[in-house]
């Protein structure tokens, strides 16, 4: 089943994150690719270092594609470093602008955008990068450069022995029912996500304004047991020290498999919200072919099918055909996000840090 239609006709032819980038040679990977983070600048031609997004993300994207990828290219060294989040990796291509600590970087959109503007990240070439042309419409954010690697989608999470069905919208989680049992991590990209989701339950334009999803939230927020949960979301829902949450479908979908009896996932019907994670290259990297060539093999059809299949992301590639059993569980247009909530995350961008300011401020803390 294709997820999209492909653009090979439109596209071939021609604030405390510095810490994690000043400090990343001392960092043990978090793959075991390498206990220690090889430079971009050494003169290993053939170590190629990236970071990202942690927990079960770091562990399927070394499984599904750092591992194959290294296989496919004997004598090939990666080694991926997990951040806290995307403002995070910001931060610190922002302090390291004349010598890449990485030569790759995973995303959110939504920062990328930005990082783009700034010059940080290079445009790819699609003489390297070929499967550019593969890419399903919602994949290529900004042209030219890194395309997304992820498809996902904002879910509702809970433990079956303390909710054994999942509500229907974003907004039932106000009910009763949920006093002191959610965990809210919303201070991030979660929460711009079900500012979006809110917007189309409650019929609302998030273009004109934000004030009644935000009031909306704080009724959400009124049940919460905690905004930061540990060690982690997925792990605190499984633990049952929480009865349910907002986080994302593909990591849910991934432990619903591994303890169906701890974890439920649902994505309310026709509500669902893109997230779309990048792979970027860092305009600084002097590993910039090794470099493309990993990203063209993480787009590849058979990357992409090994992440849908076994960890449930929507395939930013157009020709990556699945069972209507993986669809059904996986952020695509014919999945998860048929008739989902509109998010333009490149609109969002300038107004990202504002509006997870404005949560902070708004539903946490008021």
């Amino acid at each position: 089943m294709s997820h999209a239609l492909t653009r090979r006709s439109a596209l071939l032819g021609g604030l405390g994150g510095a810490a994690l980038f000043g400090l990343a040679a001392c960092s043990s990977s978090a793959t075991g690719s390498s206990s220690k983070t090889a430079d971009s600048g050494s003169g290993d031609a053939n170590a190629l270092t990236i970071t990202g997004f942690s927990g079960a993300f770091a562990d399927q994207f070394q499984a599904e594609v750092i591992g194959p990828f290294q296989e496919a290219n004997s004598g090939t060294k990666v080694t991926y470093t997990p951040a806290t989040n995307s403002a995070e990796l910001l931060a610190g291509l922002r302090t390291n602008t004349s010598k890449a600590t990485y030569d790759l970087v995973i995303m959110d959109s939504s920062v990328s955008t930005t990082a783009n503007s700034e010059g940080l990240f290079s445009k790819l070439d699609s003489s390297i990068v070929t499967s550019l042309g593969d890419l399903v419409d919602a994949a290529v954010i900004d042209e030219g450069y890194g395309p997304a690697i992820t498809i996902d989608s904002l879910a509702l999470i809970a433990n079956p022995s303390v909710f054994d069905t999942l509500p229907d919208t974003w907004s039932a989680l106000a009910g009763s029912t949920y006093k002191g049992q959610l965990a809210l991590q919303i201070a991030d990209t979660r929460g711009i996500a079900l500012i979006a989701g809110l917007s189309k339950e409650l019929g609302l334009d998030y273009k004109k304004s934000i004030d009644e999803q935000l009031a909306q939230m704080k009724k959400l927020a009124a049940n919460a047991q905690t905004f930061a949960p540990q060690p982690n979301l997925y792990d605190a829902i499984r633990s049952g020290s929480v009865g349910a949450g907002v986080g994302w479908n593909a990591r849910a979908q991934a432990l619903h498999d591994e303890s169906p009896k701890e974890l439920i996932v649902q994505v309310p019907q026709g509500l669902g919200v893109a997230q779309i994670s990048t792979i970027n290259l860092v305009e600084t990297s002097t590993k910039k072919d090794l470099a493309q060539k990993f990203v063209e093999f993480a787009i590849s059809a058979d990357s992409q099918q090994r992440m849908a299949e076994k960890a449930f992301y929507g395939s930013v590639n157009s020709t990556v055909k699945v069972s209507d059993t993986i669809d059904a569980r996986t952020a695509s247009t014919t999945g998860l996000l048929a008739d989902d909530a509109p998010i333009d995350w490149a609109w969002i961008a300038p107004n990202y840090a504002d509006w997870v300011q404005r949560i902070q401020r708004e539903v946490i803390g008021g």
